[in-house]
């Protein structure tokens, strides 16, 4: 993800929305009555931040090429690896179709590449409408249902066109999608099973409906001889390999994963040989009968649910062992 690769990015994401704050107050507080509205100010400000992001967004997705990441290391004991293709290969069962893999990343590259660019253009058309008919600059009105019939600002007619375009074009985008990631995780003998759907719902008070998306995006599998299920949600994700073990937690501290108390010794072995790692904060370890458990808070965006799946079949892994002796 660009907010964890670029400092720039989260530097300008942050400080360019408080410059932009800084700059309305300001300007609003010293604007007197009768003076002309500063709309032409407001506009720059918030333009150039808008501008700035899709622009540092677009070099983010081009330099995020497939192949452009590190190679992860085949030996774990100096670290795991730090990118998500680093994990990915890490992770890659052998005889794994590498083109299957390789085709499913260039799909996905180019249909981010292909969706980035109308998502741009309604964040650049939407605000700039509004922009034009506030200030004065486009005034004319589109009431499609006669004159006592709602309106709709002509100068953003051009953005609510894409809004529609992108909106007729989701369920095919989304086929496409779940296609793509197949292949790409194919390596990693994954692949999606179910995924969020959308519902509407009452709004309590309002008399109204509101949308909601409700379930994680699930992908299923066998690896190494053993069902895993990885559950994505909107802000965490959980990782299942189905081992019954006996009962025990952990959870991260210092960047080490620390075991619960009571835990069986060959958990606290296996756990003590994990490297150390700052992206072990935000996981849960839960082991029992049903398998081996990882949650993590965060998205599944960032790939960090791979570190999950590598150190649930590490101590899977661990627990047969001991049964084996």
């Amino acid at each position: 993800m660009l907010w964890q690769r670029s400092w720039l990015y989260r530097l300008w994401v942050v400080g360019g929305l408080i410059a932009v704050v800084a700059v309305v107050l300001r300007v609003g507080l010293t604007t007197q009555p009768g003076d002309d509205p500063p709309y032409i100010v407001f506009g720059a400000a918030i333009g150039v931040y808008l501008l700035g992001i899709i622009v540092m967004q677009a070099f983010g997705l081009a330099s995020g090429r497939p192949g452009a990441e590190d190679t992860a290391p085949t030996d774990t004991t100096a670290g795991l690896p730090e990118t998500t293709e680093g994990l990915r290969q890490l992770l890659t069962l052998p005889g794994a179709d590498g083109r299957r893999a390789r085709a499913g990343a260039e799909r996905a590259h180019r249909q981010s590449v292909g969706l980035f660019i109308p998502t741009a253009l309604i964040a650049i058309l939407l605000p700039l409408g509004g922009y034009l008919y506030i200030s004065g600059a486009v005034t004319g009105v589109w009431q499609p249902l006669g004159e006592t019939g709602p309106g709709i600002p002509v100068a953003a007619l051009p953005g609510l066109a894409m809004v529609v375009v992108m909106a007729l074009m989701l369920p095919r985008n989304m086929r496409r999608a779940r296609q793509a990631t197949d292949d790409y995780n194919s390596g990693l003998g994954l692949a999606i099973t179910a995924t969020p759907q959308s519902i509407l719902l009452p709004r309590v008070g309002t008399g109204g409906v509101g949308h909601h998306i409700v379930g994680p995006t699930t992908m299923e599998g066998i690896r190494h001889g053993h069902a895993v299920t990885v559950d994505m949600n909107s802000g965490s994700t959980a990782v299942l390999v189905a081992v019954p073990t006996q009962p025990f937690t952990a959870a991260a501290g210092d960047d080490r994963i620390e075991p619960g108390d009571p835990a069986p010794q060959w958990a606290v072995e296996a756990l003590g040989r994990v490297p150390q790692d700052r992206r072990w904060r935000r996981m849960q370890v839960d082991a029992g009968p049903a398998g081996i458990r990882v949650d993590r808070r965060g998205s599944a965006l960032d790939g960090e649910w791979m570190l999950d799946l590598w150190l649930a079949e590490t101590l899977a892994s661990a627990s047969e062992a001991h049964q084996a002796r």
